[in-house]
């Protein structure tokens, strides 16, 4: 009775629940089962292939690097915008000061008060630096550009992918071509860069307005010193040897603090375990002073065309000659 169990186990004819585990020990069975295992290793194993051949980004680790690139993006759009802030907050400042300043001067000179002793040095410069000051402010408001987000044609460009990979698939109906993994993977991809574009570029741009934001609160601090000290020089009544030597030993102190002021900036590199970690991006003054004043230079330079500041043409250029190919290969 016991062998007549044991031989049943193994029939193809043995009930479902009772042969459902034993049903894999047939011989034949097995090598059905080893034959699909392999065609599934292969159809992973094409699936997990780029575009170009390549191993595909593992879908955890793309989810990761895009939720790290995505918050990093979202803090860049909130660190220009409070830099915006600041300076619209100090050209509203500045202009009601000067407002004040021009008003009360125009009362003044109707007096008998005399103002020459207070036209000197200390309080020319101190004028002409509030209203650097001022210009500076509303540049780096005007100068955010940020850059981030599907455009038209970048959308349409995947729509278009999209359904061409369909039609492709639906035609052939090959449940083994695997070709939805490769267009996942080849978005994924294209979009961790893209993500990775967008936050290099934000990051010069960041680096720009915080230098522009550091010259203008800096003139204003020293204008306002200026000012201070040419009241104190005309109140005291100096000789104009005695004032110029202020003024000269007073510019060397505001360039020496200036200096030092704005290059207060970063504390280098990661040096406790810089192979095993990312260097990162600075996040608040979006990088050096160099790189800050280079990227100055390149913004007071040739003005982008709009093809060359989206890579329009170099897309499109691509996407046509990946049609021309592909009708191609559909015509032979």
């Amino acid at each position: 009775m016991s062998d007549r169990r044991g031989v049943s186990g193994g029939r193809d004819d043995a009930p479902d629940d009772a042969g459902g585990a034993a049903a894999s020990d047939h011989p034949g069975e097995r090598t059905e089962d080893a034959g699909s295992a392999d065609r599934s290793d292969r159809v992973a194993d094409a699936g997990s292939e780029g575009p170009d051949g390549d191993a595909a980004i593992d879908p955890a680790v793309a989810a990761t690097t895009r939720e790290e690139l995505h918050t990093t993006f979202d803090y860049q759009v909130e660190r220009l915008r409070e830099i915006d802030n600041k300076a619209i907050e100090i050209l509203k400042a500045n202009l009601l000061l000067i407002g004040i300043v021009v008003t009360g001067g125009s009362i003044v000179v109707q007096t008998t008060v005399d103002l020459a002793a207070f036209l000197n040095p200390f309080t020319v410069v101190g004028g002409l630096l509030l209203l650097a000051s001022t210009g500076l402010a509303a540049v780096t408001y005007t100068a955010s550009d940020l850059r981030g987000g599907l455009d038209l044609k970048a959308v349409d460009r995947v729509i278009a992918a999209e359904r061409d990979d369909g039609s492709r698939s639906a035609a052939h109906a090959d449940p083994d071509a695997a070709s939805r993994p490769e267009v996942d993977a080849e978005f994924d991809e294209r979009l961790l860069r893209s993500y990775a574009e967008w936050i290099d570029y934000n990051a010069r741009v960041t680096a720009v307005n915080d230098l522009l934001a550091t010259v203008t609160v800096l003139l204003i601090f020293v204008a306002f010193v200026y000012v201070t000290a040419g009241v104190v020089v005309g109140a005291a009544g100096l000789t104009a040897v005695e004032s110029w030597s202020s003024f000269v030993v007073l510019t060397a102190f505001s360039a020496a603090f200036t200096w030092v002021a704005a290059h207060m900036d970063h504390l280098g590199p990661e040096t406790t375990h810089p192979a095993a970690s990312f260097a990162g991006i600075p996040l608040s003054k979006g990088g050096d002073r160099r790189q800050a004043w280079s990227s100055l230079r390149a913004m007071l330079g040739r003005a982008p065309t709009e093809a060359e500041e989206l890579g329009i043409a170099t897309a499109e250029s691509e996407t046509e000659r990946e049609g021309s190919r592909d009708g191609e290969d559909s015509g032979r």
